[in-house]
């Protein structure tokens, strides 16, 4: 008669434990962005934020104003982008496509426009 060998089961594993890290937002700032750069090395990713009002005037266009720095590690970066892909989809769901090109997103389609255009 063979007897039938059963593996040994394994050790109990502690199951992660969930910590609530507390976070601080007393000195938050909001600030607004509609112009980012990226610059990379080995370790991070530098975001440069700022404003660009579109504005040309016969001097020319108004300069591109810098004025935040966020610098992060890679993990964090790809974290980052997740979550930014995942609010661009879920705001394309709602509203449709958001259009990168300028001179397709300043077209209006033919419906929409005005009688008389």
């Amino acid at each position: 008669m063979s007897e039938e060998v059963k593996p040994a089961p394994a050790p109990a594993q502690n199951p992660q434990q969930q910590v609530q890290i507390p976070v601080d937002v007393t000195n938050r700032e909001t600030v607004y962005a509609n112009f980012v750069q990226a610059h990379l090395n080995a370790d991070e990713v530098y975001l440069e934020l700022g404003t660009f009002s579109q504005v040309v005037t016969p001097a020319g266009p108004d300069p591109i104003t810098l004025t935040h720095r966020v610098i992060m590690n890679f993990v964090t970066a790809k974290r980052l982008a997740d979550l930014l892909k995942r609010a661009v989809a879920q705001h394309e769901q709602m509203f449709g496509v958001v259009e990168l090109d300028p001179n397709r997103r300043l077209r209006v389609p033919q419906q929409q426009r005005p009688n008389g255009m």
